[in-house]
């Protein structure tokens, strides 16, 4: 079935949104090579607005490029996780904090919305959903926190979380434990606590990211 192009959007957005789509749902799995003609094909268009699509989406690090060669969609290892946890710890804590600093009760009562439809979709099997919500929630919180900077780099570190959580998911028990760590941050949040809050994202990230307990032991102080 070839993709519709949608009015107002260039060739080259569309195929950037329907690239990511297909990356982001396990249509192209990772370390999978992207076959060009084929989505030329599929998208009805021509190879150049396709590899501006890979362009962009290697700067976002959901597509690795190589020179003469092929496209494939990335391959996060175990060190490539790791690393990204340690990042996302940094920006979580920070973005809980500066949201205790600036947010409201009500800006707080935003978050439990999200987490419902994240429990919900988990509890559904709609694992892209479930993946959607959490990443949402947790940008919500740099949103309130009020720091653009801080948010836009959330936004795209996110995007590489969304393929690595979708490549190892687990099973519906785990991902509704750790969707009601949501609920103690929303109290803690609340309550204005700031070691609390610090404690509840190191245990929330800690083991899917196999963050070791010295990087941990900077946050627990």
């Amino acid at each position: 079935m070839r993709s519709t192009l949608s009015r107002g959007k260039s060739m080259s957005e569309h195929a950037y949104e329907e690239l990511k789509r297909m990356i982001l749902h396990l249509q192209i799995k990772p370390g999978e090579h992207i076959q060009e003609e084929r989505i030329t094909e599929l998208l009805n268009c021509s190879r150049t607005p396709v590899r501006e699509a890979l362009r962009k989406l290697n700067l976002e690090g959901l597509v690795t490029i190589y020179p003469s060669s092929h496209s494939e969609v990335t391959y996060y290892d175990e060190k490539a996780v790791k690393r990204i946890g340690e990042l996302r710890l940094a920006q979580d804590v920070l973005s809980c904090q500066l949201a205790i600093l600036y947010g409201s009760n009500y800006d707080f009562a935003k978050l439990a919305d999200l987490t419902e439809k994240c429990e919900t979709s988990a509890k559904d099997g709609n694992i892209y959903e479930r993946i959607v919500f959490d990443n949402n929630f947790h940008l919500e919180i740099a949103k309130i926190g009020g720091n653009e900077l801080l948010y836009r780099n959330q936004e795209k570190l996110y995007m590489k979380i969304h393929l690595i959580q979708i490549s190892r998911y687990t099973n519906i028990e785990d991902s509704l434990e750790q969707i009601s760590v949501h609920y103690d941050i929303i109290k803690a949040l609340y309550e204005r606590d700031y070691n609390k809050i610090r404690k509840l994202t190191c245990l929330h990230l800690k083991n899917f990211y196999s963050i070791e307990q010295n990087i941990i032991d900077m946050y627990m102080l």
